[in-house]
């Protein structure tokens, strides 16, 4: 019974996104027809029953958000009923409810279906586009089967944000003390010391919310948490003083919550430390099953710009036509090469592998700016292999940074006894960075010798390189950094 009922969830999911899709295409196609007939259906006599197209593509969305709605209603039910049954489900609901929230897709739905109320068709459709994107994410959370790894995932975001909190929060009380510390070498102004206090307020309230968020680590964030509820209670002491018109006892408190505040700076970066090492190894995994379906759908869209190359040189309209739609594929190819370099930078697990994504991504757009525009020629399926061989490098790398370090088995730095395959992965990333900045120099140059290029073509194009070569030169400055003489010296 129960898992008819997640599968009727997940199917509701897939229809929710369904829904929208066909609304989201008939506001895209459809906008010029509607605005005609809305013009005629409200200056001219009504000479028929049929309904306007406007009211029947609104219908799509309200009856899109009602479903999103009977979505989350279901999801909330279902985990209360199987929280004990089955918890790893009953946590993958919730997640899936707390996302659909905090991006506000129901919200954003009702919005979408004003804009087709009021004839914005243009602002309704991007609206559309834009939630057609978060609902593909929230079905595809909902079907995962390694719920587990969101779950952390979700929590080092989470903890990363906060962490950022907490340094913003951190500043202003430092700020705060230091604007104390000068009204004790002044006349006593009860104005200025009435400004401290309500500072001094809105700082223990972010001290106090950022308490109860981290309360959901559990026993993990003990410690956080009572540096942070000691933080609050000197603000508050603090806020006593200065109300009080005593600058010098108020600096005192302000003091010690910085103290609690920078105690719980260092505890939340070592549980977030935890929490990358704990997903280290799954998310690399993950990032080499992404890497290898771009290749593969990489490949696929090359057959058949290569199928496809005749008959464009020819303008078969039909071909033309075929062409413009490899872009969508290639698009789904950027989106999940993004994923990865999200992941990479999430969990720090490389310093080389998100940036050379990144570069790898450049490439990806100029194809798909290639396909939109119908292009088959040469260059481009050169273009498209290249992405191919780049990917195959990057994978080739990580296979290798994979590989177990021991002392039997080698691969172990005698010195730091780190891991001596993931730094020669990282060498090799980053030596392949530097050939594909090379040759794409090289071909540059080539270009703009043939004047094959425009002018403003080849500024974009070198802005990119030169961003590419800092970025090669910053990598290699903190990799050097990072790495102990024995691993330099190449010595097991």
């Amino acid at each position: 019974m129960q898992k008819r009922q997640i599968q009727t969830l997940i199917g509701l999911a897939v229809v929710v996104a369904f829904t929208f899709m066909l609304s989201s295409i008939n506001a895209a196609e459809k906008s010029t027809d509607v605005a005609k007939a809305s013009s005629k259906t409200t200056t001219g006599k009504a000479t028929t029953g049929k309904i306007a197209p406007q009211q029947r593509i609104q219908f799509e969305q309200v009856k899109a958000k009602a479903h999103m709605q009977e979505l989350e209603e279901r999801m909330f039910r279902l985990s209360n009923l199987i929280r004990e049954s089955q918890p790893e489900d009953a946590a993958r609901l919730l997640l899936g409810l707390r996302k659909a929230r905090e991006q506000l897709i129901l919200d954003r739905m009702g919005e979408a279906s004003k804009m087709l109320d009021k004839l914005k068709l243009d602002q309704a459709s991007k609206e559309q586009k834009e939630i057609l994107v978060l609902l593909e994410e929230l079905k595809k959370l909902l079907l995962t089967a390694d719920i587990g790894l969101e779950l952390k995932l979700e929590q080092l975001r989470k903890l990363i944000n906060s962490r950022e909190t907490l340094s913003k929060l951190l500043k202003k009380e430092e700020l705060q003390l230091s604007n104390t510390l000068d009204q004790k070498d002044k006349k006593q102004n009860k104005k200025d010391l009435q400004a401290l206090e309500t500072s001094e307020k809105r700082n223990q309230k972010s001290a106090e919310t950022l308490g109860q968020l981290l309360r959901e680590y559990g026993a993990a964030s003990n410690g956080i948490c009572k540096s942070l509820s000691g933080a609050g209670k000197c603000m508050g002491g603090a806020c006593k003083k200065l109300g009080e018109s005593q600058p010098k006892p108020a600096s005192t408190e302000q003091k010690k919550a910085i103290e609690h505040l920078s105690k719980a700076q260092l505890d939340i970066k070592k549980l977030e430390e935890q929490l990358r090492k704990e997903v280290e190894s799954l998310v690399r995994q993950r990032v080499m099953d992404q890497i290898q379906d771009m290749i593969t759908q990489q490949r696929q869209v090359r057959d058949v710009t290569t199928k496809l190359q005749a008959r464009v040189l020819q303008k078969q309209k039909q071909a033309l036509v075929a062409v413009r739609r490899l872009a969508a594929t290639e698009e789904k190819i950027i989106d999940l090469c993004s994923e990865s370099i999200e992941l990479c930078e999430l969990t720090q697990f490389s310093l080389v592998l998100p940036v050379a994504l990144g570069a790898v991504r450049e490439q990806m757009e100029f194809v798909n700016e290639g396909l939109i525009h119908s292009k088959a020629d040469v260059e481009m399926i050169k273009d498209q292999q290249q992405i191919e061989e780049d990917l195959q490098a990057l994978l080739d790398a990580m296979i290798e940074a994979s590989r177990p370090s021991n002392k039997q088995g080698g691969g172990q730095c005698k010195g730091c006894k780190g891991n001596r395959n993931k730094l020669l992965a990282e060498v090799k990333m980053l030596r392949w960075m530097q050939q594909s900045v090379h040759k794409r120099t090289d071909n540059l140059d080539k270009q703009v010798d043939q004047k094959k290029i425009s002018e403003t073509a080849v500024k974009e194009r070198i802005d990119l390189l030169t961003v590419r070569q800092k970025e090669i030169d910053t990598i290699t400055g903190r990799l050097h950094s990072l790495t102990c003489p024995h691993c330099l010296a190449g010595g097991e």
